[in-house]
């Protein structure tokens, strides 16, 4: 099973937090995971993002908001098919209060338009409960990174348990 991380970081806080996930995932057997930074000029490996089957897209948070080179990906790369994959989304925040769970719900809506099925495992996996997907303090990342391990591993396991 494939999976790709869409994510944006000018800092290294979302690429950190994208790491985590990735390791998360790839804790899961039989799981290839590969990350793709779209504030860098190439392009995601259309073929690998369509052959995955979930996606999960990170985001820095501006004014509660996704990235505008998020927004930009969602709007204007049409020719990637995301229709039937399972997806999911983080966020990073400079601080606790800092919008990112409805720059999560921003990815969402954007999910959805894209015809993908919208997970974060909420409460149907216990404690923690990840109920819109994980979010990140700027200064504080390290106090989420086994939320976003754990993240990774839930959506990389449910995949399995849909596409296998």
């Amino acid at each position: 099973m494939k999976l790709s991380i869409l994510y944006c970081s000018q800092t290294g806080n979302t690429e950190t937090a994208a790491r985590w996930v990735a390791e998360g995932a790839r804790s899961v057997p039989s799981t290839e995971v590969r990350m793709f930074n779209l504030c860098e000029d190439s392009a995601p490996d259309k073929a690998f993002v369509e052959a995955s089957d979930a996606v999960i897209f990170g985001t820095p948070v501006y004014v509660a908001n996704m990235c505008w080179q998020l927004k930009k990906w969602f709007d204007t790369r049409l020719d990637y098919t995301l229709s039937g994959k399972l997806g999911g989304a983080f966020a990073t925040e400079n601080s606790p209060c800092g919008g990112g769970e409805a720059a999560i719900l921003t990815i969402v809506n954007h999910m959805l338009v894209k015809g993908m099925l919208a997970y974060s495992s909420g409460v149907e996996r216990g404690r923690p409960y990840i109920h819109l997907g994980p979010t990140l303090v700027r200064g504080k990342l390290e106090e989420r990174k086994d939320m976003c391990f754990l993240f990774g591993q839930r959506m990389a396991e449910k995949a399995h348990t849909l596409f296998d």
